[in-house]
């Protein structure tokens, strides 16, 4: 088990359940209890194990890994208040989960799910550059899963499954030259920064060949991170249902987006976050103003499957299909 929990909840504290202390009372179980990715990486693969590795949500694969300042935010999950800074990510923990239910469940067989929830997270608040860092991750977690499947000679007689449970009616429609954006001094000529059709071109999401000829430009090899996620070329990308808010079309270093803040203690009442884009200019929302965040929308999602069964996942169908494919592969689906 891999988790993000309140450590209040764990530790003994007033605020955990009878005052317990529930780390504890996993190790008595027999669990294996880790809280950094150091120790994950060293817990023997027969071992029960309770990984968790920080309060609240687990930080975002472009703050862990490129915007690392990010990290420093007293939320150790031993209760403490230090920094959790080694931290696992998704293919670390989905690599080692595999890697331990192999070895203590492969005559049963075994479920396992792995999810990028913070793709939605960031999603809500229009923070799509941290949305697509942890939709990479995911990426290429679902490559390094496959390959450990073949490496384990289980992957022929393993359902792989890779969907989503809703979408957020985002798209990409051009591109923004933020330069230009954020020299003028207007929101109608900052709009003039966005090129559409001809005028788009291309983002500046991809590597120089040559480090020395910036004129040559290639997608980078393996997992496809951009190696610069502030170029001057941007995404002009969107979702149909939004606050108000402001946008500049860049990465936000100092951490996730805020877009909307309440300016009524009684009620909820959300206005433009200034301090959100400050280059930017005012894009107006769509959404209550009693919502801060955009919403989940009807767009359909895909679904990969590889495996066995891999034939009861074409077409279009609704979402709980999927649990009753699985059943039918598993041989638990009742008869009519």
């Amino acid at each position: 088990m891999a988790l993000s929990l309140t450590p209040s909840l764990m530790v003994p504290q007033t605020t955990s359940y009878r005052g317990q202390d529930y780390y504890k009372l996993f190790a008595g179980k027999g669990y294996n209890v880790v809280l950094n990715n150091t120790a994950l990486s060293r817990t023997p693969n027969n071992a029960k194990t309770l990984g968790i590795f920080t309060t609240s949500n687990l930080p975002v694969w472009l703050d862990r890994n490129v915007y690392k300042q990010n990290l420093l935010r007293s939320n150790s999950p031993d209760g403490k208040k230090a920094n959790a800074t080694d931290i696992p990510g998704l293919k670390q923990m989905t690599l080692k989960a595999i890697d331990i239910l192999n070895a203590r469940h492969r005559k049963e067989g075994w479920f396992l799910m792995s999810e990028a929830a913070s793709i939605d997270k960031q999603m809500h608040t229009l923070d799509y550059d941290r949305a697509l860092g942890d939709l990479l991750e995911l990426d290429d977690t679902v490559k390094n899963t496959l390959a450990k499947l073949k490496d384990l000679a289980c992957d022929r007689e393993t359902l792989v499954l890779v969907t989503a449970d809703h979408g957020h009616g985002f798209d990409v429609a051009g591109s923004v030259d933020t330069k230009y954006l954020n020299a003028q001094k207007t929101d109608r000529t900052k709009r003039n920064a966005i090129g559409i059709y001809r005028e788009s071109g291309l983002s500046q999401y991809v590597v120089p060949g040559n480090p020395q000829d910036t004129s040559s430009l290639q997608f980078s090899e393996g997992a496809a991170f951009p190696a610069n996620w502030d170029p001057r070329y941007t995404l002009f990308s969107a979702v149909g249902a939004n606050p108000d808010h402001r946008e500049n079309y860049q990465v936000h270093k100092s951490g996730p987006r805020l877009p909307a803040v309440n300016t009524s203690a009684a009620e909820d009442n959300y206005i433009v976050n200034y301090k959100d884009a400050p280059t930017g200019f005012v894009v107006n929302g769509t959404l209550p103003v009693n919502q801060a965040q955009g919403v989940h929308s009807l767009t359909d999602v895909p679904v990969f499957a590889q495996g066995p069964c891999q034939e009861l996942f074409g077409g279009v169908y609704n979402n709980i299909d999927i649990f009753f494919n699985m059943a039918a592969c598993l041989g638990l689906a009742r008869e009519r």
